[in-house]
């Protein structure tokens, strides 16, 4: 005696009601198929009859709102978009803020970082002046043992453009003098 699974399968459908007359020419992959479609369908209609049975009127009190009942009234479900558009919001509110607090940081840093940059530049500007003055020049040069040079001690004199003054050891007696066309 063959022991037949399909046979066993089919009782079964037979007895509980899920399979019909036309379903006796029917494959086992076919019954099995169909079983799944109706399964499906019995849970659509579940989900679907659990949409449906929002609470129309809930109380709004503390023991709700701790209690997430209110989460399923038709109110808060009907208004789910704008509740979620408002956190959007209010997330990127919160990262902007934050993106503006960094910037402020780094150009409160980088001010700082200027200011000293500054100071420094100031102090070598300073130190720079008080070693080019001529009484420090000329200490350089007397300590320099090949240097020919040497303060003058003539006082200076102004050329007129063209000609050589008669007298050049004084610049009062020079008066005004010529400016050529460059300005010198």
């Amino acid at each position: 005696m063959d022991y037949n699974l399909n046979d066993d399968i089919e009782e079964m459908a037979k007895a509980s009601g899920n399979l019909t007359e036309d379903d006796d020419n029917k494959t086992l992959a076919e019954l099995e198929a169909e079983a799944k479609e109706r399964e499906l369908r019995r849970e659509a209609e579940e989900t679907v009859s659990i949409d449906e049975g929002y609470d129309e009127d809930v109380e709004l009190s503390l023991r709700t709102i701790i209690g997430g009942d209110f989460l399923k009234s038709r109110m808060f479900i009907s208004q789910i978009g704008y509740i979620t558009y408002i956190v959007l919001l209010i997330i990127i509110y919160t990262w902007n803020r934050y993106e503006y607090q960094d910037d402020t940081l780094l150009e409160d840093a980088l001010r700082k970082e200027l200011k000293d940059v500054k100071y420094n530049v100031l102090t070598q500007s300073s130190e720079l002046m008080n070693f080019l003055r001529q009484s420090n020049v000329e200490q350089v040069i007397k300590q320099t043992p090949d240097s020919i040079l040497s303060t003058s001690v003539t006082a200076p004199f102004l050329l007129r453009q063209g000609s050589a003054p008669a007298n050049s050891h004084h610049v009062e007696d020079m008066g005004e003098y010529d400016v050529n066309e460059d300005g010198n």
